[in-house]
């Protein structure tokens, strides 16, 4: 229990001084670029999953439990690649992330499936923001709802709601 809490406080101590200095970035590794000192976005990614992961694998059961760890896994290579615009992080940060999410909600899916229904209320604030940003370009109005930052926290969100709530501590 002690070990998810703290890495629910990491992950929203990070997030919510970046939100608070920034505003909503166009999603949570974007942050990497404003920051002085770096090393903190590596030192988030690396802490949220070093904290998670023993109780994920401890908590799934043997036959999915690899999905707990390729999630823990590939956000540890988030935080070691953090440099997603260029040079060598950006694939490595690209596969990470897109391995990370992906382990994250069929781990969802295998463990408590009707928490995917959060994602119908994301499509439907992306339709709602999207109608009220339009400016008549689709790809520039959608990244304007900056909607990869909300599937960020809704994927941790989901992740930490399961531990959490049912019981898997």
């Amino acid at each position: 229990m002690i070990l998810i809490l703290l890495s629910i406080a990491v992950i929203l101590t990070y997030v919510g001084v970046m939100v608070k200095r920034n505003g909503i970035p166009y999603s949570i590794s974007d942050t990497y670029y404003s920051l002085k000192h770096k090393l903190w976005f590596g030192f988030t990614m690396t802490a949220t999953s070093l904290l998670l992961m023993p109780t994920l694998l401890s908590a799934t059961p043997e036959n999915y439990q690899f999905t707990a760890f390729l999630m823990c896994g590939a956000l540890l290579f988030v935080g070691a690649a953090p440099n997603f615009k260029a040079g060598m992080d950006r694939p490595v940060h690209i596969v990470a992330t897109t391995i990370a999410a992906l382990n994250s909600q069929i781990w969802i899916a295998l463990t408590c499936p009707c928490l995917l229904l959060v994602w119908i209320a994301w499509a439907l604030y992306v339709g709602v923001r999207l109608k009220q940003v339009w400016n008549g370009d689709l790809w520039y109005s959608f990244v304007l709802c900056k909607p990869l930052f909300w599937a960020e926290v809704i994927a941790f969100g989901m992740v930490y709601a399961e531990v959490m709530v049912n019981g898997l501590l």
